[in-house]
């Protein structure tokens, strides 16, 4: 976590990467819920 740093725009990844990244933890761990797992205005992303 590296929530001390200043903010960093280009470290950013897209709904589509976050949902990447969601699916290889499913895939590689035994995750049972992800709550919340994109912005709650994102529709798009949903």
């Amino acid at each position: 976590l590296d929530f001390k740093s200043p903010d960093d725009p280009s470290r950013y990844i897209s709904a589509d990467e976050l949902g990447d990244l969601y699916q290889s933890f499913v895939r590689n761990y035994p995750v049972v819920s992800i709550e919340d797992p994109f912005d709650q205005v994102d529709w798009g992303a949903w």
